[in-house]
């Protein structure tokens, strides 16, 4: 999905008026975007929210987008989110038994595998406030991503999913309703959301073309 002619994504003007847009519960109306090519290995190094004005700002630093593109040394994007309605974050309890894939598999089976150790991992609420405080750039305390996704509907408010791994460590997943967002650099640019998904397409290209020729 590409937008075009404003710096904003604006999902209150984008099916049904009482529709709440909610990764676990999406309207049929509702429309996934993925950002794992502009977000996948990005950290989030602070995150800022305000109660009173019902904002959030996830401020990222993605190095190989930075150093692709030509921009400053810790370049950052930054997501403001305006109208927050909704933050909540999980953590997984990584299931002791361990993992063990033999060789030879083919690579359908290895996922198989790894899908089924995974299940067995438990699901546990966080606190939020908890969550948001322990980001801290001085502390060298990051969320790494690892998959992102926006799903927008007519109407109604805008969500988001980030997955990825507190401190590089514990799994955790993201859940944000909102309604707008902009995205905008450290110096001021603002991205819409199409030009900021090309910033990831085209790194993946020209990496796949590298890994490509080297055989």
């Amino acid at each position: 999905m590409r937008t075009g002619g404003s710096d904003f994504i604006d999902a209150s003007a984008i099916a049904d008026e009482n529709s709440l847009v909610d990764w676990f519960n999406l309207p049929s109306a509702a429309s996934a975007v993925s950002l794992w090519d502009s977000l996948h290995d990005a950290v989030v190094v602070s995150i800022r929210s305000s109660l009173l004005a019902r904002t959030m700002d996830l401020s990222c630093e993605i190095e190989h987008l930075s150093e692709f593109h030509k921009l400053d040394e810790r370049y950052q994007f930054i997501l403001h989110l305006e109208g927050v309605q909704s933050a909540r974050v999980l953590r997984y309890a990584i299931w002791p038994g361990g993992c063990s894939i033999p060789d030879g598999l083919s690579v359908e089976d290895q996922r198989k595998i790894v899908a089924e150790y995974q299940a067995k991992w438990r699901e546990e609420s966080a606190s939020w406030n908890e969550f948001e405080s322990k980001i801290t750039r001085e502390d060298e305390q990051v969320f790494d991503i690892s998959d992102a996704a926006l799903a927008m509907s007519p109407n109604g408010p805008a969500a988001f999913k980030i997955c990825g791994h507190l401190n590089y460590a514990t799994y955790h997943e993201v859940y944000l309703r909102f309604e707008t967002l902009k995205i905008s650099g450290s110096d001021g640019k603002l991205f819409e959301l199409g030009e900021f998904q090309q910033l990831g397409e085209k790194y993946w290209e020209a990496f796949s073309n590298r890994a490509k020729s080297k055989n």
